[in-house]
């Protein structure tokens, strides 16, 4: 009994030490750390199933709202194949279904002018306009950050905008004197344009005939202050003709232009290429001073002026149902806006106006929340202050055979009073009076404000700056 007994202990003893066993241990821990990392990658896959499976739900529920396109919402992934859908079809379910998935993208964006994308996109969906016939771009000049549309890249019908890159070339030369300004282009009969009954303002027609030399500083003037068509002609081909102006000029841009841009017949430009422009004036003194002054008198207010008359230094374009303005906001804080639009002629000066005014606001609302409070606001202030007080050369100069600007006639002013009413869709209080038809350029600058509300060239524009000049056609 005694040596059972004894067995009976020992094999008690012998699994006890089994049970502590190291080896058995550590098998356990490493069976047991694996079960542990399985369940949280599990976890993990749920969570993003979930997730995605939320994405989905949105837009199902947007293609859901959207009856006619029921076809289409489930096989649309992405803003391109949205895009070219609406392009192929642009009813109206499409076309809110493309904005609502901007929108959505726009709030995923890494930069704090995420929430204007929102905000534009949303003005364009209530107006019940379509996205792909609206291109706009936007940047703060201070923080350096950029927000556009998705089809910023693309190309619209530039009608008279192309002039602003072209006298930013030449003011580029004369200011590295490779050009004096003082030297004369010939007017010859290839580049006469019978001007429009909205146009009849244009100076070079009505001051020189064909065959007459004419200094390049008033033919910058002309282009600038009042969109000379004939003008634009003879500042391009001086340096090879349309497509070679845009080759180069192309290098205003950090990024590659398609071919299109480079085809007269076309004469398209995009607005992601003019929001780099427009840095580049600004951020460029001394250079461009002659050029913002003129700009600030030729859309006092219509275009982006509409709504806030005198806020931006803009040259605009118009042709057909094609409405585009690109411009610089000369304040605190600065920034730029460009918007090219074909939707039509109410529609686009809508957009124009109302987008330059929500922009603004924006930007406002941005200074006064402190968005700045780290900046040096001083330099800004510097560059805005960076605008001369160049000659009216057009008044002043007499031509060839001594002549001056003629006076319109009083058939005239009535015939582009009226033209331009029908233009501006028979709005009579945008409409410009036809005993205003002449630009009065003021002799004085003023110093820039420091208040986000009002822009140096606001108090610079006297009341005949609000003149017919405003509303331009296509140069080529």
């Amino acid at each position: 009994m005694a040596d059972t007994k004894n067995m009976r202990k020992k094999r008690k003893k012998k699994k006890r030490r089994l049970r502590y066993d190291p080896v058995r241990l550590g098998i356990v821990i490493v069976v047991a750390l694996a079960i542990v990392c399985t369940a949280c990658f599990s976890v993990y896959g749920v969570v993003n199933m979930f997730r995605s499976g939320n994405k989905e739900k949105v837009s199902e529920t947007i293609a859901d709202s959207s009856s006619t396109s029921s076809s289409t919402s489930g096989s649309i992934s992405n803003t391109t194949q949205i895009t070219a859908s609406v392009a192929a079809d642009p009813s109206p379910a499409l076309v809110r279904l493309a904005a609502a998935k901007t929108t959505m993208e726009a709030m995923f964006e890494d930069n704090s002018l995420a929430d204007l994308k929102v905000q534009i996109n949303d003005y364009l969906t209530n107006k019940g306009i379509d996205p792909t016939k609206v291109s706009w771009a936007i940047q703060d000049l201070v923080t350096g950050e950029t927000v556009e549309s998705n089809n910023a890249r693309q190309n619209f019908t530039a009608a008279s905008t192309y002039k602003l890159p072209l006298c930013v070339y030449y003011y580029e030369e004369i200011a590295a004197g490779r050009i004096n300004p003082s030297d004369t282009l010939v007017y010859t009969e290839e580049m006469r344009e019978e001007e429009d009954d909205e146009n009849l303002n244009q100076p070079i027609h009505r001051k020189y005939k064909v065959g007459d030399k004419i200094q390049i500083d008033e033919l910058l003037e002309a282009a600038l202050l009042y969109s000379d068509n004939i003008a634009g002609h003879m500042l391009y081909s001086n340096i090879g003709g349309y497509t070679a102006f845009k080759e180069i000029v192309a290098k205003y841009a950090s990024v590659p232009q398609t071919s299109d841009f480079y085809i007269e017949s076309e004469n398209l430009i995009n607005a992601d290429y003019m929001m780099r422009l427009l840095k580049y004036i600004y951020e460029t003194p001394g250079t461009f001073n002659d050029l913002k002054y003129w700009l600030q008198y030729t859309a006092y207010n219509t275009f982006l002026n509409r709504d806030v008359p005198g806020t931006y230094i803009q040259k605009i374009g118009n042709i057909n149902e094609v409405r585009n303005a690109v411009g610089i906001y000369n304040g605190t804080p600065p920034f730029t806006l460009s918007i090219y639009s074909c939707a039509s002629k109410k529609d686009g000066l809508d957009i124009l106006g109302e987008v330059g005014a929500m922009v603004l606001s924006y930007f406002t609302n941005r200074y006064y929340s402190g968005v700045y409070s780290a900046y040096d606001m001083t330099p800004y202030l510097e560059l805005n202050a960076q605008m001369s007080t160049p000659p009216d050369v057009i008044e002043d100069r007499d031509g060839p055979d001594g002549q001056k600007l003629p006076e319109m006639t009083e058939e005239q002013k009535k015939k582009m009073s009226e033209a331009i009413q029908k233009e501006l869709g028979g709005d009579e209080s945008s409409a410009q009076s036809s005993e205003t038809v002449q630009p009065e350029v003021v002799p004085e600058t003023q110093a820039p404000v420091a208040e986000p509300e009002s822009s140096s060239s606001q108090s610079q524009t006297s009341d005949s700056a609000q003149d017919s000049s405003q509303i331009q056609s296509l140069a080529v």
